[in-house]
């Protein structure tokens, strides 16, 4: 579970304390409205029934909360952990690229001794081969031999908040039950019509800001939701970088880069593209160069909550930094947090009324919110096409630079070191920016790799497989159009009695749709069923495919070829990779043969 999956939890929780009031109000009802009128008997049960909710609600959410701040523990864990692996990986391959240590730790020692080669430099594939292999089985602080008390102090700090939150929710919830009772009388005193708009309008408030049980240091109020949200993204974030700190320090290295991005945290900003001494997390001083220490921009609002900014190890001789910025992307930035702020606005609004109208009980107040609601959800989304979001469906939106971050940090994950390289190199050379139509391309003439809204990380590694070939000039040359050809006439040499859809069908039925009544490829093979429709010339679909009359254009084969096969080989999914070989042997000794050729 991750810190998105928990703070929906909390969501479900807030949605059921209201769903059950609301219950409680429309069973309890009053037949007719009017002063005095059966208000102190409604009165008495429905205090009866608070009394039943608050036992009912402390018998039912004590497993959940304790089961949440159980995975809160194993979250902040698995981040530091994380952190530590992923930063002495960054370091090996710095080492790789050139970078002077000053010393080793005596545990990369411990595993030198277990791996043959002359020095540490050739060592380092096996090692990083060692240090993803003990991920898979666990590993924690011990492997890495290192402290956790700091770790364990957040640990504490962080559940011991939300604790304190879930207190407050329930607590809350029962003071607007309460508040609730006693203001449906006085509504309907005043002359509300019916039962139900007396209710509708003493729960409101409660509906419309939601059970806002956490109150900030500023005065602002928010929902458990919200503040999980904010708390254990914050945690995670924070055992992150004490993880990568501490590696950082037993290497003996404390100097980091703020990561320039396109629309930087206002607070952040300042800071971005440049040199810090990470005396936080890294144990590093001021006496160690002319860099201002992470400390000082912590205070001045570096990583404040819910910051979506970062840093890397900086590598004297190694790592460029460039902290300047133009007057246009200034403007931008500001343009974009600002569309941000009001994107934001709209979502708040969305969900606000959504609740109202879902919660209230008179059936013109459920059609008067739903309509603002349908009008907000229309804002927010026209709002995300002008700020050009792309939407990653994993509970929460992200912009394109975003995805492409996560793509290269999960590159460290990538067991192939000639892909790997290949794919880090050209990740350099190119932007990202959201894709205006309905798919993802890359741009020769401005070397930008457009990102559509169903954009994932294998698109990101085809769309720069395209870039490599245009570097390389791979398919130009001429490369791979023989072996596409050999591959072809094979395949039509198999059955000439029966069509290829069936052949594949039979010698490959994992490759498709078990429920399809036409022969459909899963997902993880669309590559596969792009190269045949295009050596096919559009005659064979599997179901993924490109136009027609795209594979008429000269030398649009040999490139989606070699994009695929980039995309299938980045994936790792050793079926498909296995099939790929079976069905294409040729073209697939070349392609690795070219990967050799290009990384050397």
């Amino acid at each position: 579970m991750n810190e998105y999956d928990l703070a929906e939890a909390f969501r479900k929780i807030e949605q059921e304390l209201m769903e059950s009031m609301i219950r409680n109000m429309a069973r309890h009802r009053v037949e007719e409205i009017g002063e005095g009128y059966e208000w102190s008997m409604w009165q008495a049960e429905m205090l009866k029934s608070l009394e039943k909710y608050k036992r009912a609600n402390r018998r039912k959410y004590g497993k959940p909360f304790k089961s949440i701040n159980s995975q809160i523990t194993a979250l902040l864990r698995e981040a530091r952990a994380e952190g530590c692996m992923h930063q002495e990986i960054a370091i090996l391959r710095a080492i790789e690229r050139g970078w002077r240590y000053p010393w080793i730790p005596e545990r990369i020692q411990q595993m030198m001794e277990a791996v043959e080669g002359a020095d540490l430099v050739q060592k380092i594939p096996r090692l990083i081969e060692m240090l993803k292999e003990s991920r898979g089985g666990g590993f924690t602080g011990e492997f890495f031999g290192l402290n956790d008390q700091k770790l364990e102090a957040l640990i504490k700090a962080t559940k011991q908040d939300m604790e304190r939150a879930e207190t407050a929710i329930l607590r809350k919830a029962n003071d607007d039950y309460r508040k609730a009772i006693f203001n449906a009388q006085v509504y309907a005193n005043t002359g509300a019509g019916t039962y139900e708009q007396a209710v509708d309008m003493a729960t409101k408030d409660m509906l419309y800001r939601g059970l806002n049980c956490v109150e900030y240091a500023n005065g602002a109020r928010h929902t458990l939701a919200d503040y999980a949200d904010m708390a254990i993204r914050t945690a995670s974030k924070r055992a992150y970088l004490q993880g990568e700190g501490e590696i950082r320090k037993e290497w003996g290295i404390h100097t980091v880069i703020m990561n320039k991005r396109g629309n930087p945290c206002p607070k952040c900003l300042p800071f971005c593209g440049k040199v810090l001494i990470d005396d936080v997390w890294s144990g590093g001083s001021a006496d160690e160069g002319p860099w201002p220490l992470m400390s000082r921009a912590v205070e001045a609002g570096l990583y404040h909550p819910r910051c979506r900014d970062s840093h890397t190890t900086y590598f004297p001789g190694i790592t460029t930094a460039d902290g300047s910025w133009t007057e246009e992307e200034l403007r931008e930035i500001g343009l974009s947090n600002k569309r941000e702020a009001r994107q934001q606005y709209a979502e708040r609004q969305a969900e606000k009324y959504g609740r109202l109208a879902r919660y209230s009980l008179d059936l013109e107040n459920q059609e008067s919110y739903q309509k603002k609601a349908d009008k907000w959800e229309k804002a927010k989304k026209s709002l995300l096409d002008w700020i050009g979001i792309g939407k990653i469906l994993r509970d929460r939106s992200k912009d394109a630079r975003v995805l492409a971050k996560d793509f290269y940090h999960n590159l460290l994950n990538v067991n192939d070191d000639d892909m790997y390289q290949l794919l880090r190199q050209s990740y350099k050379r190119v932007q990202f920016k959201p894709s205006r139509r309905h798919r993802s391309y890359f741009n020769r003439k401005d070397k930008t790799i457009y990102l559509a809204r169903n954009a994932s990380h294998e698109t990101i590694a085809h769309e720069l497989f395209h870039e490599i070939d245009r570097t390389y000039g791979i398919t130009e040359s001429g490369m791979l159009e023989k072996e596409i050809f050999m591959d072809y006439a094979r395949l039509q040499r198999i059955n000439s009695r029966k069509s290829l859809e069936d052949v594949l069908y039979l010698k490959y039925p994992e490759m498709f749709e078990k429920s399809a009544e036409e022969l459909v490829v899963k997902p993880e093979y669309r590559g596969i069923s792009d190269i045949i429709h295009g050596m096919t010339g559009g005659q064979v679909n599997l179901g993924y495919h490109h136009a027609v009359d795209y594979w008429e254009r000269p030398g649009s084969l040999q490139r989606e070829t070699w994009a695929q096969y980039g995309r299938m080989y980045y994936s790792e999914n050793k079926e498909v990779l296995a099939v790929l070989k079976d069905i294409f042997p040729e073209t697939t000794k070349e392609f690795e043969r070219i990967i050799k050729a290009v990384t050397k």
